[in-house]
């Protein structure tokens, strides 16, 4: 059995291009899952403050 080369190197380009993409999507997910949390903290540190210093006076 004879092996075709150029379908080979065809496929193993494929299938590493569609692993490095899959492997960008989740590292772009993540980091935007990262800054909405961040995000959350910063807004209910905020609104913390403020309730904080409006019950105050």
């Amino acid at each position: 059995m004879r092996l075709n080369n150029k379908g080979f190197a065809i496929s193993t380009v494929l299938y590493s291009l569609l692993i490095m993409a899959t492997l960008i999507l989740f590292l772009l997910l993540g980091n935007l899952s990262f800054e909405r949390r961040t995000t959350s903290d910063l807004v209910n540190n905020i609104k913390s403050e403020l309730n904080a210093f409006a019950n105050s006076h």
